[in-house]
């Protein structure tokens, strides 16, 4: 085995009392016992060359072997790895078994899909909205062709509430966005910019929409006089 997973709290539960030299030890010794898949040799010459041991060293080798390991007349077993080992031979001859026969045994054709549920009571959670228009292709051209509102604000006479306007004009389809930049090139062509409403006013009245506006008497440097209302035959 090149790999096995190790557990941290349970090796520091039961190696607490170590000494340094020792968790060295058997560390190598798990290594060495996965990677071989077989028993710690009782030759202790060879074990302690292997893992590069000195002889002053030997007594915490043997220590090592009578706590973690069980002696038998083949070399050292330790009970967790063999069991770990006889798994990882279990699932690889399975592996095998399945590549002879051409891969993993496919799931039934007739199984059904599963489909992930959607709970109706709260449409509004489960973000599906009931009698939703659905989005299409020309939506989606109209939504890219949309004019810039750039191009609303350097036409428009009256630059204030800038932020306001953009949301507006973003939230305007693009039917009205061409009618508004056509109108309010031409409706406030002579009238004093005191007098002129606020761009986001404007779009939200839909202003484009009204009646245009026609020269009456000037006064006031060019304004448009505002229509009247007469009561009998006297202004007011």
């Amino acid at each position: 085995m090149h790999y096995y997973q190790f557990n941290i709290a349970d090796y520091r539960k039961d190696t607490v009392h170590l000494t340094p030299i020792e968790h060295y030890i058997y560390r190598q010794l798990i290594d060495w016992y996965y990677l071989d898949e077989c028993e710690i040799p009782k030759k202790t010459k060879l074990v302690m060359r292997r893992l590069g041991l000195v002889s002053e060293f030997l007594e915490n080798l043997e220590n090592i072997l009578s706590e973690f390991f069980e002696e038998t007349e083949t070399g050292y077993k330790h009970g967790r790895i063999e069991r770990e080992i006889e798994i990882y031979k279990t699932k690889a001859e399975t592996a095998r078994a399945n590549g002879s026969k051409g891969g993993r045994p496919k799931g039934s054709k007739n199984k059904p899909k599963k489909t992930q549920q959607v709970k109706n009571r709260n449409p509004e959670k489960t973000g599906s909205k009931p009698n939703q228009e659905p989005i299409t292709n020309n939506n989606k051209k109209q939504e890219k062709e949309k004019i810039p509102f750039v191009d609303f604000w350097s036409a428009y006479p009256k630059g204030d509430r800038k932020s306001d306007a953009e949301k507006k004009w973003k939230s305007l389809n693009l039917d009205d966005q061409k009618l508004a930049l056509s109108d309010c090139q031409t409706r406030y062509q002579e009238t004093e910019k005191q007098f002129i409403p606020a761009a986001v006013v404007y779009l939200n009245g839909k202003r484009w929409q009204d009646d245009p506006v026609t020269p009456s008497t000037k006064f006031g440097g060019g304004q448009f006089e505002p229509p009247r209302k007469t009561i009998g035959a006297f202004p007011q």
